[in-house]
Parts: structure tokens; C-alpha cells; sequence
């Protein structure tokens, strides 16, 4: 009963605020004093109930507006994101391409590693169609990852250098002195070098074989043990680790072929 009553005014009081001079009846005077509160009345519920109108038709205006700041908020947030995580990429490909070697050709993703025992191997995301082909070095900004050995358009292999057939052409930094280093499985080295090479405990490899598969100078790995030498043994054998943490590889940057 309160609601019907409650909506009769409504309409009382929109019909009553409708009326213009033009359309308002003419009463006596006494009349017209008489019902005047009445019209008043009517005049102010309905200005009322066009402000209530007029605020709700801003809060809907205002939380859809809200609605396209937000959105337009966490669109920037993304685009900031993968602006940052480019940015770091490319920091990455510098810092490579300024103290490993010029010829950068790709920054590719690690998807997967074979880790099955036998071999220590690398799948990356890009392949023959981003320029990539047999025989491209691959590296890291810590150091030397390896090398690739087979392709597919979008795919390609890389042996890194823990893998058992693994060679590379090594040298102490800032020594004379050339060797092999032969992967060692599960993440080791077994490096070869000349009896007359100076080396010890905590010395840098790098990078040394002429006309090899990889530029002059990458890091490669830390000397962990020098193993005895057999009586007349032409070589000296030391076991080394390398830079690269293979498994917490997530891009590498591939190298062009020298």
C-alpha cells in the first residue's frame, strides 16, 4: 500500500511540475493561494527526481569511464612489461655482442633441454627460417653454451659443451697454451693441455682454437682440479666448470659461422 501510495506521488508530483503557465489552469485567487503549496510541492519532488536521475546517469557515465581508465591502465602495465623484458634481451645481445663477438644473428628461447644422461642438449624456438643453420655458435652474457648441429624451420639443436661429443678448442686467459676441452657428463669438463701450459686452481678458459667453430676469447669455464700426470705424459689434464648454468638457460644468443 506504502509503494502504491509512494508511486501516486511520483506521478503526482511529475504531472504537477509538467505544467507550465501557459497550460495551468486559472483559479480564483483564494483558490489559487489555497493549492500553491500543492504546486510547490510538486515543483520541487520532481526537480528532485530529475537530480536523482541526473546523478545516477553520472555514476553510470563515471563507472564506465572508470572501467576504460582501468583497462587502459593494465594495458600499459603489459606493454611496459614486454618493453622492459625486450629491453633486457637486447642488453643481453650487447653485452655478448661488445665482449664475445660482432656477429650477432639471433636471440633465441630455450623450450626444452634433453637431459637424458646420454647427451647434454638444447632445443631453441627459432630454426631455419630466423636465419639459424649447422654449425652457428651458440653463447650466453656468462659464457660459451655450444654449438648447433640440426635444424627444422622453426626449431634447432644445440650441443652444448657438457655433451660427451663435445669439442672445443680451449686456452688459458692471458697464458699460452692451447687444448681441448671434452664434455663430461652430468656438467663437467675434462680439458687437455700442453705438459709446458702454466695453469692452476680458479684460472678462466676461453675460447682459443685456431680457425675453429667459435670466435677468439669467450668465456668457457673455471679450472676445479688438476689431476696427477702420468710419467711420460704428453698432455696435462685438468677437470673444469663450466660458466653457463644450463639448466636456468631461458634465451641464448646464436652467433654467426666465422
Amino acid at each position: 500500500m506504502l509503494r502504491l501510495v509512494y508511486l501516486g506521488y511520483v506521478l503526482l508530483a511529475l504531472a504537477l511540475s509538467a505544467l507550465t503557465a501557459n497550460f495551468a489552469p486559472r483559479f480564483p485567487g483564494e483558490v489559487s493561494a489555497r493549492i500553491a503549496p500543492l504546486f510547490g510541492l510538486g515543483h520541487r519532488a520532481a526537480q528532485n527526481l530529475r537530480a536523482a536521475a541526473t546523478t545516477l546517469l553520472d555514476r553510470r557515465n563515471l563507472r564506465h569511464e572508470n572501467r576504460l581508465l582501468a583497462e587502459e591502465v593494465a594495458w600499459l602495465k603489459e606493454s611496459n612489461l614486454e618493453l622492459k623484458v625486450e629491453l633486457e634481451r637486447l642488453r643481453r645481445a650487447l653485452a655478448v655482442r661488445e665482449a664475445q663477438a660482432p656477429g650477432v644473428v639471433a636471440i633465441a628461447p630455450v623450450i626444452t633441454e634433453d637431459t637424458s644422461g646420454l647427451y647434454r642438449r638444447l632445443i631453441l624456438g627459432l630454426g631455419e627460417a630466423d636465419g639459424l643453420s649447422v654449425g652457428m655458435p651458440v653463447t650466453s652474457p656468462d659464457g660459451l653454451v655450444g654449438v648447433i648441429i640440426e635444424t627444422t624451420p622453426h626449431r634447432a639443436v644445440v650441443r652444448t659443451i657438457v655433451d660427451p661429443e663435445s669439442r672445443v678448442g680451449v686456452r688459458p686467459e692471458g697464458s699460452p697454451g692451447r687444448g681441448i676441452a671434452m664434455g663430461e657428463p652430468p656438467a663437467g669438463l675434462r680439458v687437455e693441455l700442453p705438459v709446458e701450459t702454466p695453469i692452476a686452481v680458479g684460472d678462466l678458459l676461453v675460447t682459443g682454437s685456431l680457425q675453429g667453430l667459435f670466435p677468439e676469447g669467450i668465456p668457457v669455464a673455471r679450472v676445479t682440479r688438476i689431476l696427477p700426470r702420468a710419467p711420460g705424459a704428453l698432455r696435462k689434464v685438468v677437470r673444469a666448470e663450466p660458466l653457463v648454468k644450463f639448466g636456468l638457460l631461458e634465451e641464448v644468443v646464436v652467433l654467426g659461422k666465422l
